[in-house]
């Protein structure tokens, strides 16, 4: 239903003549994620305080433009994530996360960002650089994240541009590390919040990631999305509940404001939160 929604309300911005339609959008948030391509400016009111590119051929970026992204995530890390945190965020993107995350972390925190994608990594990058206070707080790292070293090719999302995944085959080439292995280059003391956004890898991020997340222990927030675990992937979730209980974690559902309660992963909806029991 929302899709056929959001195409509804694209039918109808194209209907507007351009004038129109810009102004329409600029008094109507909520119809910014059914924007028609071709639209590109800087937004000065992402979160109501953050200066970001917008172009409307992104999803994520018209998303953005409503002003709000994820936002049981970012009340979440508003309750957890604090001066002097140290956060990853795995799966970037053009930094609709990372970019909160520093401005929480403050100039005594670190946000550690990894992006696969070269273009998103631009965007990312670009974004940073328009928000120059934030700018030194964030650690930018062009490259997937998996459970061993080596080399994965990443493919875009049919008819979801700048959206994509990591595997054996693909269209841009990319280097893979484990995260236990930059928190040993990077000589990491600590992390406190990391968010796992990875098209389905989730599981191969956590298992790159073993000793960081035994050591450290750090609230988790990862996409559970359904069409991840069906198929030859119907037990994924219970894989990554499974290993993640090893650790020493539990399962939580995510609600609006923030707090979070028990849940295993098929309980909890679209996003899971896995804390330190």
């Amino acid at each position: 239903m929302p899709q056929v929604t959001r195409a509804l309300k694209r039918a109808f911005l194209n209907l507007l003549p351009e004038a129109k339609r810009v102004a329409y959008l600029e008094s109507h948030p909520n119809f910014r994620k059914a924007a028609p391509e071709g639209m590109q400016f800087v937004f000065d009111g992402y979160l109501g305080k953050f200066y970001v590119n917008i172009d409307t051929r992104y999803k994520v970026e018209r998303i953005m433009w409503t002003g709000k992204f994820e936002e049981k995530l970012v009340a979440l890390a508003d309750q957890r994530v604090t001066e002097g945190s140290v956060c990853f965020d795995v799966g970037g993107n053009v930094g609709a996360i990372s970019i909160p995350l520093a401005d929480r972390v403050g100039d005594t925190g670190r946000v550690h960002t990894f992006e696969p994608n070269p273009t998103n990594f631009g965007r990312l990058s670009a974004n940073l650089a328009l928000n120059p206070q934030l700018q030194a707080r964030v650690t930018l790292n062009n490259v997937g994240i998996s459970d061993a070293p080596g080399t994965l090719y990443w493919s875009e999302d049919p008819g979801n541009p700048g959206n994509g995944m990591l595997g054996e085959s693909g269209d841009i080439e990319s280097q893979v590390i484990t995260l236990d292995s930059y928190c040993e280059t990077n000589a990491i003391e600590k992390i406190d919040f990391m968010k796992v956004d990875v098209e389905g890898m989730e599981l191969q991020v956590f298992q790159g990631a073993e000793n960081a997340l035994r050591k450290f222990k750090p609230t988790i927030y990862f996409e559970t999305l359904s069409r991840f675990s069906s198929g030859p992937e119907a037990d994924n979730f219970d894989r990554i509940e499974a290993y993640l209980v090893s650790l020493g974690y539990q399962m939580n559902k995510l609600h609006a404001d923030g707090t979070v309660s028990p849940a295993s992963i098929r309980q909890a909806g679209s996003y899971t939160v896995a804390t330190a029991k």
